[in-house]
């Protein structure tokens, strides 16, 4: 029984100290209780609800110590912001294939370039799915059927990515495939039973305002006007709200620390994720190193904000 306790109470770390100093002891009782009785079912239960234990007190949204509930609303808001960058990234591409479709029908399109539109169409419909279904269960208030939404669209996603990367996995695809696949693994994690939902109304709007501008990003890609965007579009929209959030946030807020690190993290992951996609077409001129640079800064003071706010307000509480 000492061997089958130290092993337990290794499980156990699994846990935070400030839970552990509470109930820790406890739960090793138990499941020595079930190891002595060799009650594997029981066992194995217990063991499972210990790892799901783990996840909701180390990601807590109330009820727990201030560093914890800021790490776990920083996954939360991540989450979101992932999703809803996953929702503008396909909106842009699905919008921009629709106004190349709608202004070149298919008659005066040769077939093979036509059959290739409306394949890669068919893809950007399934990413922009992967992205605006969880998202919108979850910010409708269906947490259990986003979460099985979530882990659905990840297995599928590793099977795809099995069958088609095989012999490896690059570095840059990496880069490219994180944005879309993150936030899916972050909601099933951060999104637990004792988490909070998002606010329902700002986020419809969010998800909304997002479609929109997807479509009108669409359009600029699909026209010549593509060629005056730099790296993109898209990557102009994040700064200008990273730089609206820093104009507007407020100047004191409990809880701005999250928002402001995952705002920084999902723009940086932008530029990045852009850049991998474009490494071969984009030529690293004028403007291109003007809208990286703009990106950079924004970045670089959302983190310094961040990290004074997190500061002042949960290491100093």
């Amino acid at each position: 029984m000492i061997g089958a306790e130290t092993q337990y109470r290794a499980l156990v770390r699994v846990l935070p100290v400030w839970y552990r100093a509470e109930r820790g002891d406890e739960m090793v009782g138990t499941l020595l209780d079930l190891h002595g009785e060799r009650a594997r079912a029981a066992l194995w239960t217990e063991l499972w609800a210990l790892l799901a234990l783990g996840v909701r007190t180390r990601l807590a949204g109330r009820a727990a110590p201030a560093h914890t509930v800021a790490l776990g609303d920083l996954m939360r808001v991540g989450v979101l912001l992932g999703l809803l960058w996953g929702v503008l990234k396909a909106g842009s591409r699905v919008g921009g294939k629709l106004w190349v479709m709608i202004a070149t029908p298919g008659e005066d399109m040769p077939p093979l370039a036509h059959a290739a539109l409306r394949s890669d169409l068919i893809r950007d419909l399934i990413l922009l799915a992967a992205a605006l279904v969880p998202l919108a269960l979850l910010v409708d208030g269906w947490r259990r059927a986003a979460r099985i939404a979530a882990g659905a669209i990840l297995a599928a996603g590793a099977l795809w990515g099995l069958t088609r990367y095989s012999l490896g996995l690059a570095p840059d695809l990496v880069v490219n495939y994180a944005p879309q696949w993150l936030p899916l693994v972050l909601l099933l994690l951060a999104f637990h039973a004792d988490a909070p939902l998002p606010p329902s109304r700002p986020w419809w709007w969010a998800i909304g305002g997002s479609l929109v501008a997807a479509v009108t990003s669409g359009y600029l890609f699909a026209s010549d006007l593509s060629g005056l965007a730099g790296l993109s579009p898209l990557v102009w929209l994040c700064t200008i709200a990273g730089a609206g959030y820093l104009l507007l946030r407020r100047r004191i807020e409990q809880r701005a620390a999250p928002w402001t690190l995952a705002l920084a993290l999902c723009i940086a992951l932008a530029v990045a994720q852009t850049l991998v996609l474009k490494r071969w077409f984009v030529t690293f001129d004028v403007l291109v190193f003007v809208q990286i640079s703009l990106a950079g800064l924004v970045v670089v003071a959302l983190t310094v904000l961040g990290i004074r706010d997190y500061r002042r307000t949960v290491v100093n509480r």
